[in-house]
């Protein structure tokens, strides 16, 4: 981190909040960039508080970007839709999620 980054960590630690779609962004660039996505929002999460979905499952689509070379888009599906999805993608079946509706394709 840069100084200004730091100082501003500094002062406001324990109050700093990211949302999904930050890691969204960031995994993208990540990708882009050949810079693994696990440690990405593990830096990111060391720092700032996940509002709107938790830990678990941002680190979850991380891992699946990261090892399953699944897609961020579908990644981050797969990881918060609870295990079900309608969806005629089989990427998801891949990953361990259920897909409905497909009998209708």
């Amino acid at each position: 981190m840069n100084s200004w980054a730091i100082k501003v960590l500094e002062k406001y630690e324990g109050q700093i909040y990211t949302s999904l779609l930050t890691l969204v962004e960031l995994a993208l660039v990540s990708v882009r960039k050949g810079v693994p996505v696990e440690g990405m929002f593990a830096s990111v999460l060391s720092i700032a508080e996940l509002r709107g979905a938790t830990k678990s499952s941002a680190l979850a689509a991380a891992h699946l970007i990261d090892h399953e070379k699944s897609g961020v888009f579908d990644s981050f599906h797969a990881s918060l839709c609870g295990g079900e999805i309608i969806s005629s993608d089989h990427i998801y079946e891949k990953l361990g999620v259920k897909r409905s509706g497909s009998n209708y394709l």
